[in-house]
C-alpha cells in the first residue's frame, strides 16, 4: 500500500469500466474507445497500471514498448477528478521510472497538451525535458509538447 492506502497493480480485465470512466471524464473527445483500451491491456507490448483505493481504480498509466526499440512511452495517465492532488500520478510515474531504471530501457517519453499546465508542472517536477512540438495535435487543434525522462 502506498499513499493514504492506495495499491499500484497490473490492471485487469474487471478493472476496464473504471478506466473507461476516467479515460472519458479526463480527455473527452480525444479518450480512447473501449475497444482500444481492452486492446491495451491484453497487448504484449504495453504495461497498463491501475492505482486502487477501496477496491476500486482511481487511475491508470498505459505505457507502450515498441520491438527492438529502448524507448517506453507513457501512452496515457489520467486520474479520477475526484483523487487529483493526492499523488497518485507521481506514483503511477514513479513505477514507470522504475521500469526504465531496471535496464531495459533507455528513456521515457510522452506527449501533454499544451494549454495542460497541471500535467505540463507534474512532469517538469518529475523530471521530465520538454524536446519538441506537435502542432495541432488534439481534436481541438492543440498541439503537443513532447517530452522525456532519462534515468
Amino acid at each position: 500500500m502506498g499513499k493514504k492506502g492506495v495499491a499500484i497493480r497490473r490492471a485487469k480485465q474487471s478493472d476496464l469500466p473504471n478506466i473507461i470512466s476516467i479515460e472519458n471524464d479526463s480527455f473527452g473527445k480525444d479518450a480512447f474507445s473501449p475497444r482500444q483500451l481492452k486492446y491495451l491491456l491484453k497487448s504484449p507490448n504495453s504495461f497498463f497500471y491501475t492505482a486502487i483505493l477501496n477496491k476500486k481504480p482511481i487511475g491508470y498509466i498505459i505505457l507502450l514498448k515498441r520491438k527492438g526499440s529502448k524507448t517506453l512511452r507513457i501512452y496515457s495517465i489520467a486520474i479520477d477528478a475526484a483523487a487529483r492532488g493526492m499523488g497518485i500520478a507521481n506514483m503511477l510515474i514513479d513505477i514507470s521510472k522504475v521500469l526504465v531504471s531496471k535496464g531495459k530501457f533507455r528513456k521515457l517519453t510522452l506527449e501533454v497538451n499544451e494549454n495542460n499546465a497541471p500535467a505540463i508542472n507534474l512532469y517538469h517536477k518529475t523530471g521530465f525535458i520538454l524536446f519538441g512540438h506537435k502542432p495541432n495535435y488534439y481534436h481541438d487543434g492543440s498541439g503537443a509538447l513532447r517530452m522525456y525522462f532519462k534515468p
